[in-house]
């Protein structure tokens, strides 16, 4: 490959155009083999190197897929993955992406868990048990979601949630037992059902 021009673009992001082919963009960060120092208006490559910068090419095209993604909305990063696979953008390119937006934490598991419990809790009342059952089938990673789960607990007392689920269960429900289950479905645990159904006597 003999580059004909390099124009950058954003901090880190060149739009390459060589001498035969279209012009592409990467990111120097996604370099393995070539200093992107090397990377200039006549310089040639072999075909290694050559591979190196069409590989970085490859990635910065997944990583401005997943940023239009994540400018309209937060996302984990199992479910961002899933949405560039059906885009049929290499798994790998995909990856080192995703590595890079976690490394400026552009993409966050955490911070999109945390956004999601505080809206779910504007119509759900729900525990902790079928919360993290939710951010676990949405492809959360655990540990993210037991940080994220943690901080909403520290700032919502679980208690008062069971108490507003109760209410709104016992206008449907009369009977102690349906009422319960349905409170068990919502991730409550039985000491946190009884303890407020014992202060609603």
């Amino acid at each position: 490959m003999l580059i004909r021009e390099m124009v950058q673009t954003l901090h880190g992001v060149y739009e390459i155009t060589p001498v035969a082919g279209s012009a592409f963009f990467l990111r120097t960060e996604y370099l393995s083999l070539v200093d992107s120092e090397r990377i200039c208006a006549g310089a040639e490559f072999n075909d290694e190197e050559t591979a190196d910068i069409l590989n970085a090419a490859l990635v910065y095209s997944a990583e401005y897929a997943a940023m239009t993604y994540l400018a309209r909305a937060e996302h984990c990063r199992y479910a961002l993955t899933q949405k560039l696979i059906k885009k049929q953008i290499d798994k790998k390119a995909i990856d080192a992406a995703l590595d890079y937006l976690e490394s400026v934490h552009y993409l966050d598991d955490q911070r999109f868990a945390g956004a999601w419990l505080r809206t779910r809790s504007i119509d759900h009342a729900e525990g902790r048990i079928r919360l993290a059952a939710e951010l676990t089938g949405r492809g959360v990673e655990r540990t993210a979601a037991k940080k994220a789960l943690d901080e909403f607990f520290s700032e919502h007392n679980e208690l008062d949630i069971c108490a507003r689920a109760y209410r709104k269960i016992r206008n449907l429900k009369k009977d102690t037992e349906k009422i319960k289950s349905s409170l068990v479905q919502k991730g409550f645990t039985l000491k946190e059902i009884e303890t407020v159904m014992k202060e609603d006597c």
